[in-house]
């Protein structure tokens, strides 16, 4: 009988789950200075994900040479 798979989330320290409100609070300065991954989150539920659009460009890089 095969064993079953156990999958253990990865936990990165640099997301944050933060609330609407957060989001709203942030302004130009604050974003450009965001070192942290947001999951912007109502009840709860996660809506989004805010990342630094760098970080983006190096997943898209990462999604594309597997490709």
């Amino acid at each position: 009988m095969p064993k079953p798979k156990v999958s253990i989330p990865y936990l990165d320290p640099n997301v944050q789950h933060v609330g609407i409100s957060r989001l709203r609070a942030l302004n130009v300065t604050q974003l450009a200075e965001l070192d942290k991954t947001l999951v912007i989150q109502d009840n709860d539920k996660p809506l989004a994900v805010l990342l630094r659009y760098e970080h983006f460009l190096a997943m898209q890089e990462l999604i594309n040479a597997h490709d």
